[in-house]
């Protein structure tokens, strides 16, 4: 299975590049936003969130920052990341299914 999907994203390059580019817009607007909540809890002087963010990212970010108001940029980095991830993935499922 895993050479069938290679031997069709190698055959269409031309959607596998943008896809891919995507997806790591996706991972990293989402791990950036996970370390700007672990540096607004910390600055907030939430030892328990900031520590565990900063070892977790966006796992224990995406959390805190739903629950507390003062990380709304964090949470909408994460959240801008999680839409890039989760278009990136149907993008490459769709691409998958066509060809």
């Amino acid at each position: 299975m895993e050479h069938k999907i290679l031997e069709v994203f190698l055959a269409n390059q031309w959607l596998t590049i943008p896809i891919f580019i995507i997806l790591v817009i996706g991972f990293t607007l989402f791990w950036f936003g996970g370390l700007m909540a672990a540096l607004t809890a910390l600055g907030n002087s939430r030892w328990v969130w900031g520590l565990s963010s900063i070892v977790l990212g966006p796992i224990t970010g995406l959390p805190y920052a739903l629950i507390y108001k003062e990380a709304s940029y964090a949470k909408s980095l994460m959240i801008k990341g999680l839409i890039c991830l989760l278009a990136g993935l149907v993008l490459s499922l769709v691409a998958w299914a066509i060809t």
